[in-house]
């Protein structure tokens, strides 16, 4: 069963400051609602073809390793997954003028089917609101305390 969460914000900071922040993956934990582990698996850290290793704890956790598919500086970041969890994950940037910058986050993910597919689903779906708002006041918050 696939989802999509779509979520926009805005942070007073300028574009460039925000990029960089949610590129920097050893940044991702201080911001990203659930996650317990993220790892480069190759010696690229940034832009196409950087791969992590990551584990997300929504109810139960949920292990997917990530590649960059698609990086534009100041504009885009996109992960899909590999392995693990189907997952989509992407972020716009766009310069709002003023030192303010909007952010629209995108994500879909495929939950395995069966019935094990059904009690992750049952555990997942309750906290994915919450793990979305959380991770977006986390990020006004951080960038804007930079």
């Amino acid at each position: 069963m696939s989802n999509v969460v779509e979520q926009s914000i805005e942070i007073q900071a300028p574009i460039s400051a925000v990029f960089e922040y949610v590129d920097d993956f050893s940044k991702t934990q201080d911001w990203m609602y659930g996650l317990t582990k993220l790892e480069p698996v190759t010696e690229q850290r940034r832009g196409v073809g950087a791969q992590y290793d990551g584990v997300l704890k929504v109810g139960v956790p949920l292990k997917s390793r990530v590649e960059c598919t698609a990086w534009e500086q100041d504009a885009l970041v996109e992960l899909t997954s590999i392995k693990g969890i189907e997952t989509t994950q992407r972020w716009t940037f766009t310069d709002l003028g003023g030192d303010r910058t909007r952010v629209d986050a995108w994500i879909s993910f495929t939950l395995p089917g069966g019935p094990a597919g059904k009690a992750i689903a049952s555990a997942v779906k309750p906290v994915v609101g919450i793990a979305v708002k959380h991770s977006s006041e986390a990020l006004v918050r951080n960038v804007e305390a930079l």
